[in-house]
């Protein structure tokens, strides 16, 4: 326990035992995520990769839980990321 404003707190650890992750490709002059939700950083970082903004970050965001439909999107995403950062460092390679 941490003591937040005279008062116990639970750790992060604790509270967030089972939160999920899910991470969004984001940029300073937008609004809302670029690209996401995402299940791992590798994916939503081929989404930043093909992105082609210097200013484009990953961020992530704990929920308690996520529906069929999020994981789905989220996992869908991951792929199509995954694939064309794939094909976008084949045209750079020599």
């Amino acid at each position: 326990m941490e003591i937040q404003n005279g008062a116990f707190a639970p750790t992060v650890s604790a509270c967030l035992e089972k939160a999920i992750e899910l991470f969004y490709v984001t940029h300073p002059k937008a609004e809302r995520a670029l690209l996401g939700p995402f299940l791992s950083a590798a994916d939503a970082e081929c989404g930043r990769l093909i992105m082609r903004s210097p200013d484009a970050t990953v961020t992530s965001c704990l929920m308690e839980s996520v529906d069929d439909s999020t994981h789905w999107h989220a996992m869908n995403n991951g792929q199509v990321c995954r694939a064309f950062a794939g094909a976008s460092r084949r045209e750079v390679a020599p």
